[in-house]
């Protein structure tokens, strides 16, 4: 979901739970804009106010799309509900409408033209002439919201806001403060030596009666996951384009109407020197004419430096004056203007370098243009396809004589996992985007699942032909990873008791340096460390830190890591003081003030919750994001 609140907010309180509503939507009239919508089922109710299923599922997807940046294509619905994302969304929402009726109930109106200047100042929607409608419709296309889902937002961001803002920053006590500090920035000096799991020899071959208990004690590694065999017909505008005819005339048209698109304008590097009066003007003219450098005479007679005079390269539209265009664009290369009077004052232009515009002509970008209006035709037809395609599915055709009445091409696939691999551990080449696993892993099988969106330019519709549960392999065909894995385990042992036998010497008090000196180990001297830093040196990992300060001066402690265990012997307390770093007190101060803060709403949250009533529709919720129980038309996204 899209959240935040407009830029001069400065409330943390309003910045951690309010949303900013960066989506679009196209300004055409105010009255109506401010029409209600309706929802035609629940996904929850808060008091009197319910919230459509339509509006979750938007809010998730919109999430799901903003993390694929981060996470990559693959990250979907079943990762998005493994990892509480969905849950996470709905239960933002019913603390967000719970909030916004409290504000109504406390007699927070906010009017039309309140939130139409709200829309029309948010950042985001602005560009050198202010309000861009054009920026409403490209994020409206991406964010899949109406306007009138947008001014729901809107009008209650604001109620909400009122609520949030009037809790007013706690300040945190500054004894509280320094404690913490102190305990955050305290230090701690070791030194370390690694016994790697490599470095330990002797380990024997398993006999059969290891390699049996070990396959049977670690069957989840060695299990096949579940296989399904599938049947899937896929619409790809990509596929369809190639069918598609362009004519003569449609070319000449596009091209017609996008000639700007093949057309380099006319370029130059232009240096300028600004002066407050004409005399100083003919003075630099003059010395120009001489033979003088323009960089020089710029720096002693208009006292501009390079960084100032240099304009890079230009088109006729990016000079800021249009009277100029003429003076500029009439020099020829390493020529100089005259002076020329303009609202900054009087200028003088020199052109270092000229780039002639240049225009393609049609036969140049034919195939270009020919295969963008396939596929923009291709779409079209997609979408004609696509509702025609579930008519006949909702008819009772299967998926094969579907195919063949709209002569589109079925695909099978033999096995594949949820991780796209085929029981070779081979990865499944081809198959369709978007959720395409995740809905071929929550249809039964002999069912056919819902006509499902790719993206912007295709639909699948998938039949689950057959299931392979997940079984254990048979040790035979396991045997090498089994034999590999076994003695993997029984040198981390033995490096382990390498370790604890280190411990146990030091605290006898045997130096680390003669330990180390004896068992062929190097000393490391990692730096200082806190209990959290934020990026710990690679010799004390965090579970190392964790032991290290457990401990007092003269006692050692163990952590595994990758690839063995270090042992960290602590050499030195090095107590933290508040007084000298000012700015570290005034941060930590405000994260706390912050946290106190998040707290409180928190619990304003929760008994908003039961003051008004929260009923969720769970089986409507989990039906949006399993493709199962419900059925909808593919939408066209234009």
């Amino acid at each position: 979901m899209l959240t935040a609140i407009r830029n001069h907010t400065k409330s943390i309180v309003v910045k951690a739970l309010a949303g900013l509503l960066v989506v679009s939507f196209a300004l055409w009239g105010v009255s109506d804009m401010f029409t209600p919508g309706s929802s035609p089922s629940l996904a929850f109710e808060v008091g009197d106010i319910e919230i459509g299923p339509r509006e979750v599922e938007y809010d998730v997807r919109r999430e799901i799309n903003r993390l694929r940046v981060m996470l990559g294509d693959q990250f979907g619905v079943e990762q998005a509900r493994s990892m509480g994302l969905i849950e996470f969304v709905v239960q933002q929402k019913i603390n967000y409408t719970a909030i916004y009726l409290a504000a109504k109930e406390l007699g927070v109106a906010i009017n039309d033209d309140l939130v139409l200047a709200e829309i029309r100042n948010t950042p985001a929607f602005q560009s050198l002439g202010g309000f861009d409608q054009g920026r409403f419709q490209q994020a409206l296309s991406q964010n899949f919201m109406s306007q009138n889902d947008y001014i729901v937002k809107v009008r209650r961001q604001m109620g909400r806001n009122q609520i949030l803002e009037s809790f007013s920053s706690q300040t945190a006590p500054k004894r509280l403060v320094d404690t913490v500090y102190r305990h955050r920035q305290e230090k701690r000096t070791v030194d370390t030596v690694h016994i790697a799991d490599s470095a330990q020899k002797g380990i024997p071959e398993p006999d059969s009666a290891a390699l049996e208990k070990y396959h049977k004690d670690n069957a989840g590694t060695f299990t096949a996951p579940e296989y399904r065999a599938l049947t899937v017909i896929r619409l790809e505008a990509s596929d369809l384009a190639k069918d598609v005819e362009v004519s003569d005339g449609e070319l000449k048209e596009s091209y017609e109407a996008r000639e700007d698109e093949f057309t380099v304008q006319e370029s130059r590097r232009v240096m300028q020197m600004i002066l407050a009066s004409e005399e100083e003007a003919k003075k630099a003219e003059k010395a120009l004419s001489e033979g003088r450098d323009f960089t020089t005479v710029a720096l002693e007679v208009a006292k501009m430096d390079i960084s100032t005079i240099d304009l890079g390269r230009l088109t006729r539209a990016g000079l800021p004056f249009p009277e100029l265009v003429e003076t500029v664009f009439s020099l020829k290369e390493g020529a100089n203007s005259a002076p020329v009077k303009s609202p900054l004052g009087w200028q003088l232009f020199r052109v270092t370098d000229v780039e002639s515009g240049s225009t393609k002509t049609l036969d140049e970008v034919r195939d270009e243009l020919g295969k963008s209006l396939a596929l923009e035709k291709a779409v079209d037809n997609m979408f004609e396809l696509a509702n025609r395609l579930e008519d006949l599915l909702g008819g009772g055709a299967n998926l094969e004589e579907a195919a063949a009445l709209l002569n589109l091409r079925i695909v099978k696939v033999a096995a594949v996992d949820k991780s796209s691999l085929d029981p070779a551990g081979r990865k499944v080449e081809s198959l369709p985007g978007g959720d395409f696993l995740s809905i071929a892993f929550v249809t039964e099988e002999g069912v056919d699942s819902l006509l499902t969106e790719t993206g912007n330019d295709g639909y699948f519709v998938l039949r689950v032909d057959g299931v392979t549960a997940r079984a254990l392999r048979p040790l035979d065909t396991v045997k090498a990873k089994i034999v590999k894995a076994w003695k993997a385990g029984k040198r981390a042992e033995k490096a382990k008791q390498s370790a604890e036998s280190v411990i146990a010497r030091v605290k006898g008090g045997t130096g680390l340096d003669v330990i180390a000196k004896e068992m062929g180990l190097t000393i490391k001297l990692p730096p200082a460390t806190v209990r959290r830093p934020v990026t710990p040196d690679p010799l004390l990992f965090q579970a190392l830190i964790d032991g290290v300060f457990a401990l007092q001066p003269g006692q050692a402690a163990m952590a595994r890591n990758n690839d063995g265990y270090t042992v960290a012997r602590l050499k030195k307390i090095i107590a933290a003081n508040p007084v000298p770093d000012k700015k570290g007190v005034e941060q930590l101060a405000g994260q706390i003030s912050d946290s106190m803060e998040a707290d409180v709403l928190t619990q304003l949250a929760g008994a908003l919750r039961e003051r008004y009533g929260v009923t969720v529709n769970r089986q409507t919720i989990n039906q949006l994001f399993t493709g199962v129980g419900s059925s909808r038309r593919p939408i066209r996204n234009r």
